[in-house]
């Protein structure tokens, strides 16, 4: 009897209260504040840190008693019932062949719990807890290259209740809202360890800048990797100067690897093609030498023979000047000599015949 009277109410109250949505314009939202503010999002090991939730009404219009849309025999009370986890992992991962696989691992956990009322439109409630973050990464027994993270979440739910158990029997009802953070724990072992490995990369990239054209090696990629761990690590930015370090351990020193792998063959055989110029020039070297001597014994044997056709020449000279000089004076001795004879000729004619050169009476 009892129950059907409850049974009758409820159904009394469902028909004065229709069924209306959880949310109207924009309903609730829960936000998560650290202070003092975690620099890129890392928190120091052994230091307090203050974690303030805060639920704000957008426009979420809930009256107490009134169901919600999944069953009319559940009602809501009016209040909401906040759950705040903070979870310790360690997450890493791990290559095999060309693949990555990542983990995580749940260390430790602690909750808080609160119960308020539902704030008035365009209002909010907010809730603060403090923790001290005494272990570090060691402590939990994680690795340097491992990292420690803290995930801090914020959920809100309705309170609600069962029409037939009554506003005593209240519990958790649908979720409203809920909000999470990741942080990151950072301490001394974590800072040594980055650096550490900055200066392992520095070893292996440093010698790079006495690289010059090279035809197979980008050697401003493998500087700008150093560069930019430089960087994070001068900004504080610990865990992404190691995910920079991470990835040329992982993939980029491979490539490195197999780009001076490249340049040494190319310089091989840059090498042997050099060697052989070398060979031909120094063949060149002795042809020329060769050829050298013999053009200087060609030239001794030129100045010579040139030497001797002067001679010739200068002997020739002298022999035509002397058969010049003596035809000239052939040709005057010899005509003196015919004049000579006509004369005599003429004297011998005249002797026998009648000379005209004889003086009269002599006969």
């Amino acid at each position: 009897m009892k129950r059907a009277l409850i049974a009758l109410a409820a159904l009394v109250i469902w028909s004065v209260y229709p069924v209306c949505p959880a949310y109207s314009a924009g309903g609730l939202s829960v936000n998560i504040v650290v202070e003092p503010e975690p620099l890129h999002r890392q928190l120091n090991a052994e230091e307090t840190y203050f974690f303030n939730v805060t639920v704000a009404n957008d426009g979420l219009s809930i009256a107490p008693g009134q169901p919600t849309e999944e069953d009319p025999w559940i009602q809501y009370t009016g209040y909401l019932n906040t759950v705040i986890d903070i979870d310790w992992k360690a997450s890493g991962s791990y290559d095999f062949g060309a693949a990555t696989s990542g983990y995580s691992t749940q260390l430790d956990d602690k909750g808080l719990t609160n119960v308020f009322e539902i704030p008035v439109n365009g209002s909010s409630v907010w809730e603060s807890f403090n923790h001290t973050f005494v272990r570090d990464a060691f402590d939990f027994g994680v690795k340097p290259y491992e990292t420690l993270e803290v995930v801090v979440k914020a959920r809100v739910f309705f309170e609600v209740y069962n029409v037939s158990v009554g506003v005593d029997g209240s519990h958790r009802g649908p979720l409203a809202t809920e909000a999470s953070i990741t942080l990151k724990i950072l301490d001394d072992k974590k800072v040594d360890y980055v650096e550490g490995k900055y200066l392992d990369m520095a070893s292996e990239v440093e010698p790079l800048r006495d690289v010059a054209e090279a035809e197979h090696l980008n050697v401003s990629r493998f500087m700008g990797y150093l560069a930019d761990m430089n960087r994070s690590i001068e900004a504080g930015d610990y865990f992404s100067a190691l995910k920079t370090y991470s990835k040329y351990d992982d993939k980029y020193r491979a490539q490195l690897i197999s780009s001076l792998t490249e340049e040494s063959s190319a310089s091989h055989g840059k090498t042997v093609f050099i060697s052989q110029l070398e060979q031909d020039l120094d063949f060149l070297n002795i042809s020329y030498s060769i050829l050298e001597d013999k053009y200087v014994s060609l030239s001794r044997t030129y100045q010579a023979k040139q030497a001797e056709l002067e001679a010739a020449k200068q002997s020739l000279s002298t022999a035509i000047t002397a058969v010049f000089l003596a035809s000239i004076a052939f040709f005057f001795v010899g005509r003196r000599s015919v004049s000579r004879n006509t004369h005599l000729g003429e004297q011998t004619i005249d002797m026998e015949g009648e000379s005209h050169d004889s003086e009269p009476g002599v006969r």
